[in-house]
């Protein structure tokens, strides 16, 4: 029945070089599918966690800020008290006794160890740790008290021994200014544990904290590693090479205790000491770690997934193709019903073959019918374009006139083609009619287009086309659009009884003066929207811009809108 279909069948039961198997295309679409969503999920899972993590690097180093800013805070405060003590009148009287009772009650205030009244020589001159009566000492290693005499500033320490009991501590010193003079230095000595309360409300969980001095040595840490015997101990190395520097971030580290660290710095301008904040390596880049492992794990899965299901697939389709194949050769003794199988696809293959005998009759009906309508077209539009040229000839003063106006015509009706083949011939919208077709001549800054949707049956749009191209052309050589300022409205109304009214309007061009002899676009712009019943065209030429009003039948569709019928 079917001879050449079935001498195709029997050459491709086998498979040529450069041909693949259907398991082979399945297993690439199980790979093109598997491969995006695993990726998407990936990129979601791994941008969701590092957002994460960013949110708890920033979160650290805000920590970090707030300690530094608690800490100095902290000493402005006791600086403040301090120079409130420095101004007391018993200083400049030489009542240290009494003085140093005001002292007594400042240093518990403050919560430090002591105050002391120091002359510019190092000698004390009160001591709140000792009795009265007691011989004072004399220090030799004051430098903070001696930089805040030297320059009028309040200084802070490094870490230091105090001259009575050896005890570490750090100390603050502010100058004493007598009759406007700077006699003395007043300071306070602050213990380690007191700077470890400063930290208390900004080191937690798995937090590590330091206040260190300018030369390395750990003022105070949180957590203590059993008791402050690290006090007055160097930091760790990869800490101490960025002492002195404004700050440095996230230095990989190892603490005192052996855990891996991102370890972060910022220094106290004001006391010199640098302020240290610690955490676990693992708490930024283990969830990244772990997540990316996952993703590792979940892609490998979804690919060795994706091949056994294709495989099955693969299975399922050959077994069906093969009984296709052999319904097929079988259809050369006759055409009879096929046996169904699970795939639909397949099935319906069947069904087709079983009655494309029949269809084939009718598809040469149609072959007939197609030819047909094309050379009714084709003869329709070799009359347009012999109309064209004819009426071209007959209003053009020389060939030259004579070629572009013909070629301008052919390009407008070839345009007003293309939008009903765009459209499957149905029609064409008045709007893209317009538009398309005054594209060429001006912008939507010198146009103003208004008027509902209307949908143009084929005949119309190539009239309409016709007009509004041969309107353009006139306004581009005498009207509208021949000089910058010139404009154009456009506007339509349609009506229920199927009556459509166009008017284009021309202004702020060159004065207009009436034609002394009617040109093509007069002869075929009348003729076209004169020779209907209803129909009809005026061309008012206004001094102020030309004005032609064209009435046309037309069946009408608007979206949403009812149907207007002609």
């Amino acid at each position: 029945m079917f001879p050449g279909a079935l001498r195709i069948a029997r050459k491709s039961r086998t498979i040529k070089p450069g041909t693949w198997p259907i398991s082979a295309y399945l297993l690439i679409l199980a790979l093109a599918t598997a491969v995006p969503i695993t990726a998407c999920a990936a990129f979601l899972a791994y941008h969701f966690v590092a957002e994460s993590s960013q949110y708890r690097k920033v979160e650290y180093e805000d920590r970090l800020r707030l300690m530094r800013n608690a800490t100095e805070l902290r000493l402005a405060n006791i600086i403040e008290d301090l120079q409130i003590l420095a101004l007391s009148p018993l200083l400049a009287e030489g009542r240290y006794e009494e003085f140093r009772d005001h002292a007594i009650d400042a240093v518990k205030l403050i919560g430090g160890v002591a105050i002391a009244l120091y002359q510019p020589d190092g000698q004390q001159l009160v001591n709140t740790r000792l009795e009265p009566g007691t011989p004072l000492p004399k220090r030799v290693a004051f430098d903070a008290e001696r930089r805040a005499i030297d320059t009028g500033r309040p200084q802070v320490s490094g870490l230091q021994k105090a001259v009575v009991d050896g005890q570490a501590i750090v100390t603050i010193a502010v100058p004493v200014r007598i009759a406007g003079e700077i006699r003395y230095a007043l300071n306070v000595g602050l213990s380690p544990r007191y700077l470890s309360t400063l930290m208390d409300d900004y080191v937690s969980g798995n937090l590590v904290g330091s206040i260190i001095d300018q030369q390395g040595l750990l003022l105070a840490r949180r957590p203590l590693l059993g008791d402050d015997d690290l006090i007055g101990q160097p930091t760790i190395p990869e800490v101490r090479g960025h002492i002195g520097q404004a700050a440095a971030w996230w230095i990989k580290a190892v603490s005192r205790s052996g855990v891996p660290t991102y370890t972060s710095v910022l220094r106290s301008e004001q006391s010199g000491w640098t302020v240290n904040l610690a955490l676990p390596r693992d708490a930024i880049d283990g969830p990244l770690h772990r997540t990316i492992g996952w993703i590792v794990a979940l892609t490998v899965f979804t690919f060795a997934l994706g091949m056994v299901l294709a495989r099955l697939l693969a299975h399922r389709f050959v077994a069906e193709f093969a009984d296709l194949e052999r319904y097929v050769s079988g259809l050369q003794a006759g055409a009879v019903a096929p046996r169904m199988g699970r795939i639909a696809e397949v099935n319906r293959m069947k069904h087709v073959l079983y009655e494309v005998g029949g269809e084939l009759a009718s598809a040469l009906r149609q072959q007939r019918d197609l030819l047909d309508e094309i050379n009714h077209r084709v003869k329709n539009t070799l009359g347009t374009v012999q109309s064209i040229a004819r009426l071209s000839r007959a209003s053009a003063g020389d060939i030259e006139h004579y070629v572009a106006a013909f070629e301008a015509r052919i390009l407008a009706l070839s345009e007003a083609y293309n939008l009903l083949t765009e459209n499957n011939w149905v029609g064409a919208d008045l709007r893209a009619i317009v538009d398309r077709t005054l594209a060429p001549y001006a912008g939507p800054d010198r146009l103003t287009i208004s008027g509902p949707r209307l949908l143009l049956p084929p005949k119309l749009t190539l009239a309409l086309s016709a007009a509004i191209q041969e309107l353009s052309t006139n306004a581009a050589k005498y009207g509208a659009f021949s000089t910058p300022a010139g404009k154009l409205d456009i506007a339509w109304t349609g009506q229920e009884s199927g009556i459509v009214r166009l008017v284009w309007t021309e202004s702020d061009g060159p004065p207009v003066r009436k034609p002394t002899r009617r040109g093509f676009g007069t002869k075929m712009i009348t003729r076209m929207f004169g020779s209907e019943t209803g129909w009809s065209v005026t061309l008012d030429f206004d001094p102020s811009g030309l004005r032609c009003a064209m009435q046309f039948g037309v069946q009408e569709e608007r979206i949403g809108e009812p149907r207007l019928t002609a």
